[in-house]
């Protein structure tokens, strides 16, 4: 998913007028002990998008390489630990520590893969087609892209401030020919 939602920003960029540079995602994650059952435990990393790389399977490669390092290190965990732990200082604190980490400066957008249904789901017995996540920008943020599936269709959502993408809403096959681009590139011997 994040290789894909690079490649759509190096084809917005493009077509922007812009130069294509790497980015910076916030990526939310379960953390849930598998024996909680009350909410969910949700805590995120930052992960480098590589828009910059015009190769589609070396993308695929350079997120896999970053996402493994990320695991590996425990960061997600690590990062629920520090937010944590700031519950339990002044207000003052908190409300600096999230705008710091909240900051433009910090990431430039949310990437979240949101489970989709485990079971077939039906409304007076119409089958579930698809469903789109709506993923809340944040502050002085341009732009959200989530994603999950129904069935073996990956349905993506992009949120984005109209004022600051005018034309995000071209996004949405920018991201098909990623998953396009990505698929044939990896078909290849």
């Amino acid at each position: 998913m994040l290789a894909a939602v690079a490649g759509a920003l190096r084809a917005y960029l493009i077509r922007e007028g812009e130069q294509p540079v790497a980015l910076k995602a916030m990526v939310p994650g379960s953390v849930r002990d598998p024996g909680d059952v009350l909410g969910n435990h949700v805590s995120f990393v930052f992960a480098s998008l590589p828009c910059d790389e015009a190769d589609p399977v070396i993308r695929l490669c350079r997120v896999h390489e970053t996402m493994s390092q990320r695991k590996r290190d425990g960061e997600p965990a690590g990062a629920d630990l520090a937010l944590k732990a700031a519950a339990f200082t002044l207000p003052a604190v908190q409300h600096t520590l999230s705008r710091l980490i909240a900051s433009p400066r910090t990431f430039n957008l949310v990437v979240s893969n949101i489970p989709g249904p485990a079971q077939p789901l039906y409304m007076h017995g119409c089958p579930l087609q698809a469903t789109y996540p709506v993923v809340p920008l944040a502050d002085r943020h341009a732009l959200s892209v989530g994603m999950t599936t129904v069935r073996d269709l990956a349905c993506f959502g992009i949120y984005a401030d109209r004022e600051t993408l005018p034309h995000a809403d071209a996004l949405a096959s920018d991201i098909d020919e990623a998953i396009a681009g990505l698929l044939t590139g990896v078909r290849q011997p």
